[in-house]
């Protein structure tokens, strides 16, 4: 792996917002002082990514609801041990709410929304690699994890950054479905943008 230039950086930092709307579609900004994924996105991709996925329906019928907290943690901890569901979108439709949100500090996707994007922005394994950092955390209220990646984008240079974060995971009270994703970063986007290596 070799660094990527300084102008290489600057080059893409660039062109960033065209590659979040074509990949994310409109989003809903608030401000922050916390460093997230779309920070990073907006400050780093660059050009139209093709992979596309067609969003899958769910049916009620489908729905796993009111599954237990060991239950349901152990849904989650596959889909980021196994399915690294960070870097492609893998993840089991069955425990999410239809209309969950998918948050970080300034932008809120919905699920098909969401699972899109991150499909066409980052390549998945081997590229990209997810580990979970210690336990996963459950109840019936939520779901917390910490994680820590090497992210591969999807776009000239396959650059990979290295981060690491945690993810909360709200559930309903009446059904047990997860309604709420929020991903927090425990480095500013700058710190993540200087792990910056392509192969």
């Amino acid at each position: 792996m070799m660094l990527l230039s300084t102008s290489t950086l600057v080059t893409i930092g660039m062109l960033a917002n065209l590659a979040i709307v074509s990949s994310y579609g409109t989003t809903t900004s608030t401000s922050t002082t916390h460093p997230s994924r779309s920070q990073f996105l907006k400050a780093f991709l660059t050009s139209t990514v093709v992979a596309t996925i067609q969003p899958t329906e769910s049916k009620a019928s489908d729905k796993r609801f009111n599954l237990s907290p060991n239950e349901i943690a152990s849904i989650v901890e596959e889909d980021l041990v196994k399915n690294s569901f960070l870097t492609n979108g893998k993840l089991t439709r069955s425990i999410y709410d239809e209309k969950a949100t998918f948050t970080d500090e300034i932008d809120t996707y919905g699920l098909d929304q969401w699972i899109r994007g991150t499909s066409k922005l980052f390549v998945g394994p081997p590229g990209s690699r997810v580990s979970l950092v210690g336990p996963m955390e459950a109840d019936d209220k939520k779901i917390e994890f910490r994680f820590e990646e090497d992210l591969m984008f999807n776009i000239p240079f396959k650059p990979v950054v290295n981060l690491s974060g945690k993810v909360i995971l709200e559930r309903d009270e009446k059904t047990g479905l997860i309604t709420s994703y929020r991903e927090y970063w425990d480095q500013d986007v700058k710190t993540v943008l200087m792990t910056a290596k392509f192969k």
